[in-house]
């Protein structure tokens, strides 16, 4: 290259690495900041359809495929008995009737490597920043990370693109408050060998219990094993993630009868408090993406998706507009204004689909269309069994999420079809 890049990104994690094979798509080469520092074991292994069909616009899909475990739908498995099973061929026509559980490292490896191929420039550097709160820009790289990103003589990027994850780098230097959710969960989980899965191959499977919820996700050779806790729990399971993952698997009388013959092959990793939303997500000279600007509850899987999502809708800014809107500051923030309301939708969407599923409403919904059907057979329990599944279905891989009609629908049959004091003995703690 004649000169650096105008975009330095921070982070080579799916948001960043597959952003930067976007741009270099249409001939903006950026520049990647990686340390190269990452844990064996990543939340986000289940992907959903929507992310297939990034992966099929982006022309890697066949990559994925090939590390991972076809993923045809879901079951959801509530220990008063209730069991609901997912097919995702009920969305076909609108997604791909199909996702993939990946193994985390390796699918982030794929898209970076791809990046790679488009000649993106990757450096093995944990880059710094300088704030300055209120001005233009707000946000520079340090001394050190403009020398290892190869400007020189005062020449900085134009866009700093936060993909720092978890670790919020841009939104905690600026002092960048959040809106946490409700729940204050803790998640557990590792991969093991030797758990029985009587499910369909690929299916994931989410058990409620009266402690929270646990999910299990096959991969190749292997399944991961999680647990989501509620704080008040935790003591009654032990004193860490690995007494607390086997006190569950031996004792619980849903998986106790599937675990006998287990064997943990990794690590437990931990983590707490993944719901949360930044009160800003870009300013002048920045604009954060994926969990840098904020996380949703795993229940449900949509945090790879949003990471996804956020690279092409930054891409698709520049594919209307060209480099030269780096030129424009105001115009450059217009569009991360817009960029910004996106996500922020995306954000307050899933985490209201999500809340279904915690309170209960999605279980007693199911009970009422079964106990529907038993009462009034016939055409129009049929109709309302297939518009209800295919409105769910449509919303939780993605197709539908944003959708108002679909929301509206939900709140509707909650108000007026919905046994609310049911809902509330079915609900997580």
């Amino acid at each position: 290259m004649n000169r650096p890049p105008r975009i330095a990104i921070l982070g080579a994690g799916p948001a960043g690495s597959a952003l930067a094979a976007l741009l270099a798509r249409q001939g903006i080469q950026p520049l990647v900041f990686d340390d190269e520092k990452r844990p064996q074991l990543l939340v986000g292994e289940s992907l959903i359809p929507a992310i297939v069909a990034i992966l099929q616009r982006m022309g890697i899909e066949d990559r994925v495929a090939a590390i991972s475990q076809f993923k045809p739908g879901a079951s959801f498995i509530h220990h008063r008995g209730t069991q609901m099973h997912f097919n995702f061929k009920s969305v076909a026509g609108r997604l791909p009737p199909y996702a993939y559980n990946v193994p985390r490292p390796a699918f982030d490896d794929v898209i970076k490597d791809y990046a790679k191929e488009l000649g993106v420039r990757f450096v093995k550097h944990r880059a710094g920043l300088v704030a300055h709160p209120g001005g233009r820009p707000e946000l520079e790289l340090d001394a050190a990370s403009l020398e290892a990103g190869g400007w020189r003589n005062g020449e900085k990027p134009d866009l700093i693109v936060d993909c720092s994850g978890r670790s919020r780098s841009s939104a905690k230097l600026l002092g960048i408050k959040a809106e946490t959710g409700v729940r204050k969960d803790t998640a557990h989980f590792a991969h093991f060998t030797g758990i029985e899965h009587p499910y369909e191959p690929g299916q994931i499977a989410i058990t409620y219990h009266p402690w929270g919820w646990s999910w299990r996700i096959p991969l190749p050779g292997r399944l991961s094993f999680g647990i989501v806790m509620n704080p008040k729990s935790l003591p009654d399971f032990g004193a860490n993630g690995e007494e607390r993952l086997d006190k569950v698997l031996a004792t619980d009388s849903v998986l106790s009868p599937l675990t006998q013959n287990r064997q943990r092959i990794s690590e437990v990793y931990t983590y707490t408090n993944y719901q949360l939303i930044s009160d800003r997500a870009h300013g002048p000279g920045w604009v954060s993406a994926g969990d840098a600007f904020g996380f949703v509850d795993p229940m449900l899987s949509p945090g790879v998706f949003l990471a996804l999502d956020a690279a092409e809708t930054l891409n698709a800014m520049f594919a209307k507009h060209g480099e030269k809107l780096l030129d424009s500051p105001e115009r450059l923030m217009k569009e991360l204004g817009r960029y910004e309301k996106r996500q922020r939708a995306w954000h307050e969407a899933w985490h209201e689909l999500i809340a279904y599923f915690y309170d209960g409403r999605i279980v007693a919904f199911y009970e009422r269309g079964m106990q529907l059907k038993a009462d009034y057979p016939g055409w129009f329990s049929n109709t309302m069994e297939s518009v209800s599944n295919r409105t769910l279905a449509l919303m939780a891989t993605g197709a539908s999420t944003l959708s108002a009609w679909n929301r509206g629908y939900l709140r509707s049959c909650s108000k007026w079809l919905l046994n609310r004091e049911r809902a509330k003995e079915l609900a997580l703690p």
